[in-house]
This record gives C-alpha cells, sequence and structure tokens, in this order.
C-alpha cells in the first residue's frame, strides 16, 4: 500500500497530466523530428499563443516532465525522458481497451 506522501506526490503528479492543453504540447514534442521545439513551434503546431505555450511549458518543466535547453537565442523543450511517454501510451491503451469492451 502507498504511504500518504506517495498518494500526495502521485496526486501532484497525475494532475500534471489532467489539463488538455499541456497533454497536447507533450505529444507535440514526442512528435518533433529533432526531439524538442521551441516554443513558437509548439505554438505553431498546436495554434495556441506563445504565452499559453510558454506559461504550461513551465509547468510541464518545474514537474520534471520536460527538459529546456538552449540553441543559440532559442530554448528548447523536450520530454524529459520514456517515463512521460510511456504514462501517455498506457493512458491511451486503457482508454481504447474500455472503449473496445463498451462496443
Amino acid at each position: 500500500m502507498i504511504t500518504e506522501d506517495e498518494a500526495n506526490l502521485l496526486s501532484r503528479f497525475f494532475y500534471i497530466f489532467s489539463d488538455p492543453t499541456r497533454l497536447k504540447i507533450i505529444s507535440a514534442l514526442l512528435t518533433a523530428e529533432r526531439g524538442s521545439r521551441c516554443v513558437n513551434k509548439v505554438s505553431e503546431y498546436l495554434s495556441l499563443s506563445q504565452p499559453v505555450v510558454s506559461q504550461q511549458l513551465r509547468i510541464l518543466k518545474d514537474a520534471g516532465l520536460v527538459t529546456v535547453t538552449r540553441d543559440r537565442q532559442f530554448y528548447r523543450y523536450a520530454v524529459a525522458d520514456k517515463h512521460v511517454a510511456e504514462i501517455l501510451q498506457t493512458g491511451l491503451d486503457h482508454i481504447y481497451e474500455k472503449t473496445n469492451q463498451e462496443e
């Protein structure tokens, strides 16, 4: 059984995944040709304003789900590790499995 502290940490962790915009940003980063994108490219790719994307990337970075590196005058964001992609895929697998069972 998980401890109270672990439950609280997991709750905060999964809260990050509860926002559709953040999920789209993670997906956009996962599909990036070079494995990373700068804010303006994520913004263009998702048709979202740069301030919205920047704010959500900050949340993702603070949660340890994305990393940032400087590329000349741009900051490039990438998914932090394979676990982020696995969590996203596991969630999708669960949804599709449940959907198929109901049909």
